[in-house]
Parts: C-alpha cells; structure tokens; sequence
C-alpha cells in the first residue's frame, strides 16, 4: 500500500468531522503496531539459558537466530534448524505460552515502521484511537499500557481507547462480538482498521463495508482464513 491510501485516512478522519461525527481509527497490536519478534527472541534466548544442560543441541540451534527469523511461534524456528526432540520442543511449546502472554515480556516488542508517527497524525486530526487486542486483562494490560506510552503512541491524551480481552479464557468469537458492539456504542464512524490477522480483517469489512480496511503483511496465525480482496495490504505504515 502506498502512502496516499494511508493519506487517504487522514482525509476521511477530515471528512467525518466536518460532518460532526466522531471517526474511528481501529489498530490491533500484536504484529499490527508492534513486531513480536524480539519478544520471542528474548524467551527463546532464556530457554536456552536455561535448559542447555538437559538438551545441548539447543545452543547450536538457536546459535545466530535474529528477531526477523521468527515467525508465527519459536518451535517452527528451531525445526527448520533440525531440532525433532518432541520433549524439547513441548517443553519449549509451554516456556513461550507463559512468558509471552504476560506484562514482564512485551516491553520488547517494537513498533512497525512508521507506526507511532500514523498513529499520532490520525489522533492529531481529530480521530478516536481504537486499540483492538486479544491481550487480557489479569496479565498483559499494564505492559500493553507501558508499551504503547513509552514508545509514544497516543494514550493519556483522550480519544483513546485499549480495548483487551476480559479474560484470557474468553471465547474469541464473543470477544470479537463484544468489541464490534462497543466500537458502535460510540456512534461514531469508522473510518478505518488496521489488522494482521485476515479473519479479523474480513470481519471488520463486512462490519464497516464504507471504512478502509488495511491487511497489514506482517505475520499471521496458522491456517488463517483468506484474505478478501476487498482488503488493502501494507507492510508498514510509512509515509513517503
């Protein structure tokens, strides 16, 4: 996508308060804003650490990995550089599942190019920022806060919103239920989502058909659904 359909934002965020009504920018997080990788990096690398004696392979395994070369989870990373120990990597499976859905780790992450800038522009002019996330309350809201603060995203400035899970158990069809009605509750418009995930890219544009929906080309989960064409794909939220 090039930077006049981001442009293209700004003008509808125009657009709608001329019109006085209040437009809505929707952005996901993980892998939308924020790249995962060197949170990912750091567990992998504290695995290591940690369990070298039990399994010496794993130093030479995971010897020369970089953030970049982690994908959707670290196992497939240590697959593709031979590791078939089904204990290790299950015992790698549950280390990742409990330090990546926490506050402690996700400080590492960091913003997708020209994120904080687009972000800021949409607020500046006008827009209500939507942060739409599947972190969870009980466990990842005081590091979503401190990440999206201390890499300078709009937060404490009003017309913000962090819209987390209730509860990591929750259902994510309900959450995605709960989150579509709340988005509405505003009475707003909304002028345009920002998501990694083609599922919820789909939904958002059968949801708000007149918005711009943006794919972002970052990574996403196994299996995912396929992306309609009615989407916009990015890799980044770069302003030429």
């Amino acid at each position: 996508m090039g930077s006049a359909k981001l442009r293209e934002v700004f003008t509808r965020i125009e657009r709608s308060l001329a019109e006085r009504v209040l437009p809505l920018v929707v952005f996901d997080l993980d892998s939308t804003l924020f790249t995962t990788g060197p949170r990912n990096l750091r567990i992998l690398q504290e695995f290591v650490r940690d369990h070298s004696d039990r399994w010496p392979e794993l130093g030479a395994a995971a010897a020369g990995v970089r953030a970049e070369d982690i994908g959707w989870n670290v196992n497939e990373c240590l697959k593709r550089r031979g590791v078939e120990n089904r204990e290790l990597l299950d015992a790698l499976k549950h280390y990742w599942f409990e330090c990546f859905f926490s506050d402690e780790y996700l400080g590492d992450d960091t913003p997708v190019p020209g994120a904080v800038e687009f972000v800021n522009a949409c607020h500046q002019k006008g827009a209500m920022i939507y942060y739409l996330t599947g972190r969870h309350v009980g466990g990842m809201e005081i590091g979503s806060v401190r990440a999206l603060t201390d890499h300078g995203f709009p937060f404490w400035h009003g017309r913000c919103v962090l819209h987390l899970k209730p509860s990591f158990e929750m259902n994510d069809r309900a959450f995605k239920d709960d989150a579509l009605a709340d988005i509405r509750s505003y009475q707003g418009r909304v002028v345009a989502t920002f998501e990694n995930e083609p599922g919820n890219a789909n939904l958002f544009l059968e949801a708000f058909p007149e918005a711009l929906h943006v794919l972002l080309l970052t990574i996403h989960s196994p299996g995912a659904e396929e992306p309609s064409p009615g989407l916009i794909r990015s890799e980044d939220f770069v302003l030429a």
